[in-house]
């Protein structure tokens, strides 16, 4: 079994989640990938995320009927801030069998950090890191940043980065597209549109409410 894991606060979901979801499956030849909303990363302690129902739902609706993608609530059941060490640790046990394989799907500027998240060393050693590329930057720097401060893991890292061009969508993006009461058709599917508006999320008038 071959395992793909996409997290992130997902906040909202954005179909630049869903093209690198489906990217890598088909890259990868995953059987499954699974989306996992953070609680609270740690990177983003000093803002407040939509309510973990909310962004839950709109995962739920972002996956769709697609057999292959799946919600992981599990850093949202556990509380306190997410560390990715913690989640991969409780996976691998989840699915301690041989021929299981986690593939952690990164984008790169993200891996510029990855040398500083709580235990980095246990991560690389738990999943195969898939660096997402936002730009070709980016991939270098964090690669660089890999081979000094993880030389153990850089070779496996630098053979697996996704070959996908990035879409260029943010979820800053549509929050700021939903407050100044533009279309986000462009950015997110129509029924996660439909539910930001129904229930008023990131400053949205609520359906059926007078502006």
């Amino acid at each position: 079994m071959r395992l793909g894991l996409l997290g992130g606060s997902f906040d909202p979901p954005h179909f630049g989640h869903l093209h690198v979801a489906r990217a890598a499956r088909d890259e990868l030849a995953l059987d499954r990938v699974r989306l996992i909303p953070a609680r609270q990363p740690p990177h983003k302690l000093g803002r407040e995320l939509a309510p973990d129902l909310h962004r839950v739902a709109m995962l739920e609706l972002l996956a769709g009927d697609e057999p292959w993608l799946e919600v992981d609530r599990r850093e949202l059941e556990r509380g306190g801030t997410s560390f990715t060490y913690d989640t991969l640790v409780a996976i691998r046990a989840e699915v301690a069998r041989p021929g299981v394989r986690l593939f952690f799907l990164l984008g790169s500027d993200s891996l510029i950090d990855l040398p500083t998240w709580h235990r980095a060393a246990g991560i690389v050693e738990l999943a195969t890191i898939v660096t997402v590329p936002r730009d070709p930057t980016g991939v270098a720097l964090g690669l660089a940043r890999i081979e000094e401060s993880l030389p153990a893991a850089a070779a496996a890292i630098r053979a697996h980065v996704l070959p996908v061009e990035p879409l260029p969508i943010s979820s800053s993006q549509v929050r700021a597209r939903v407050l100044a009461a533009q279309t986000v058709a462009e950015l997110v599917p129509g029924a996660v549109a439909a539910y930001i508006e129904r229930h008023g999320l990131y400053g949205a008038t609520p359906a059926g409410a007078s502006a």
